[in-house]
């Protein structure tokens, strides 16, 4: 699985920049043989105006190359990962489980089983 982390209108250190990257690799890691790349954007809004402003979009290609890309907004920016890459990996995971099992046809409702009695 290639992690890309890319920065734009705030800088980060090597810190913040393996923070990032265990946290995509810790979610993402049962999905491993799916996933071909992960790629992080962080953003600042606002500049050094501050508020709410740090902005995550994590960008996941899969296998079957189908893209799923969350972004999230927050005041703090590891706050902004974690969220991001949990709705990330939710996502995965659903979008997976789907192509696997294919939707399953259910009964509408009120429509009782027939029997032969």
């Amino acid at each position: 699985m290639d992690i890309n982390v890319s920065a734009h209108g705030l800088r980060i250190d090597s810190d913040t920049d393996d923070f990032v990257r265990r946290q995509i690799h810790a979610a993402l890691r049962r999905f491993e043989e799916q996933v071909v790349s992960v790629d992080a954007f962080l953003k600042d809004i606002n500049g050094p105006k501050g508020g709410i402003d740090k902005q995550v979009l994590v960008r996941v290609r899969l296998r079957n190359r189908q893209v799923i890309a969350t972004v999230i907004t927050r005041a703090r920016l590891r706050a902004a990962v974690v969220v991001s890459v949990r709705k990330a990996k939710r996502a995965v995971r659903r979008s997976l489980e789907k192509s696997l099992h294919g939707r399953r046809w259910r009964a509408p409702a009120g429509l009782s089983e027939v029997t032969g009695s």
